[in-house]
């Protein structure tokens, strides 16, 4: 018995969000995922919150966000806790632009920047990068009367290159003050760059910047969905208006405290992780492909016009990296995960494999 034809969704324009895919048996390095599992800390405040899990969670994160806020030494008030920053980038745009208003956003970049003003019946106006880079000049310019908040994804996902502070002052300053400005950060805790902009203390100074951070990456807690807004308070109070009574489960709560807890004993792993980003780019570099440097968990991988389906073959291979068609990419462009030291060595051997069993001719340009 079919469906009435008149019952028909207002979703026809709107393609369904496609994850990083993975394949049973075959290294997964295609979600940006932490390859470590969560701390102790972090899974026995989950076991401990599992014992009250028949009663509902704290609405508005209550604890949390009082920890998050001394972290940060800001007040409570300017604190937003959300089901992974994910459901804050919704929230912000549910609360902020009317269906005759508009979002700027680069592509490529988070496929939920394009996706949630389709949602919400907006017009989303996509800026294409530059060199594998934010272009800020050319967001700043198709910021109109019409514009009422701007994503700027630092570093990007999935280039994984950054914008630096310089370039972020000057952008800013071209930017009213009735727009709001997400720096989303999910990627903050793999940052080495010295001139990588401080967005929490641009924020003290501008009452439209909104700071996005995440723990499903440096803490290694994706699964358990807990993100957060830094931002002026009545950003926040907007966000609370919107937001389902009870987004943020108890288990996510209790994650972000045991997160909390063990931030300090967690800061040497990033290390470890930022070095085998060096060491997996170098590896990459040396076959002549054209790769950015990352400031993010991450490394791109642009292969241009070669017809080499670089996902396939890494498949053939036991591997599952991130085709990019979806974030936006014209190219023939991949993102792959940083994993363990022997996963990356897995991970190398075969990409030697692939390009140095090729015939010189179908190589991919390295420029």
């Amino acid at each position: 018995m079919g469906i009435d034809k008149r019952v028909r969704p207002n979703v026809r324009d709107i393609q369904r969000y496609q994850p990083g895919e993975d394949h049973p048996g075959a290294l997964k390095l295609s979600s940006n995922e932490n390859s470590r599992a969560p701390h102790p800390k972090i899974v026995a405040a989950v076991v401990a919150a599992l014992k009250e899990a028949n009663r509902y969670p704290e609405s508005g994160s209550p604890e949390l966000t009082r920890a998050l806020a001394a972290h940060h030494r800001v007040s409570p008030d300017e604190i937003a806790v959300g089901n992974g920053s994910n459901e804050i980038i919704d929230l912000l745009v549910r609360a902020f632009v009317e269906p005759h208003e508009s979002v700027v956003y680069p592509v490529p970049s988070f496929i939920v920047y394009g996706l949630i003003p389709k949602v919400c019946g907006c017009k989303g106006v996509a800026v294409p990068c530059r060199d594998h880079r934010l272009d800020l000049p050319a967001m700043a310019k198709a910021v109109d009367s019409n514009t009422r908040v701007v994503f700027v994804c630092n570093p990007n996902n999935p280039t994984s290159t950054y914008v630096t502070a310089t370039e972020v002052a000057v952008f800013l300053d071209g930017i009213p003050p009735d727009v709001l400005v997400i720096m989303d950060e999910a990627y903050i805790d793999y940052v080495d760059a010295s001139d990588f902009p401080d967005s929490l203390s641009l924020r003290k100074k501008r009452d439209n910047i909104v700071v996005l951070r995440t723990f499903s990456k440096f803490f290694a807690i994706a699964g358990v969905r807990v993100g957060y807004a830094v931002a002026h308070p009545v950003v926040v109070d907007a966000i609370h208006k919107v937001r389902q009574p009870f987004n943020v489960s108890r288990l996510a709560q209790a994650a972000g405290m045991g997160a909390l807890a063990c931030a300090e004993e967690l800061k040497p792993l990033a290390q470890e992780t930022i070095a085998e980003r060096a060491r997996l780019r170098d590896a990459i570099v040396s076959l002549g492909l054209v790769c950015p440097g990352s400031q993010a968990n991450f490394v791109f991988v642009d292969l241009g016009e070669s017809k080499l389906d670089l996902f396939a073959e890494l498949l053939k291979r036991g591997i599952v990296v991130r085709r990019l068609g979806q974030f936006g990419s014209a190219r023939n462009t991949y993102r792959i995960t940083v994993g363990m030291p022997a996963e990356n060595d897995r991970l190398i051997d075969a990409l030697r494999e692939v390009f140095h069993h090729r015939p010189a001719a179908t190589r991919p340009a390295s420029s």
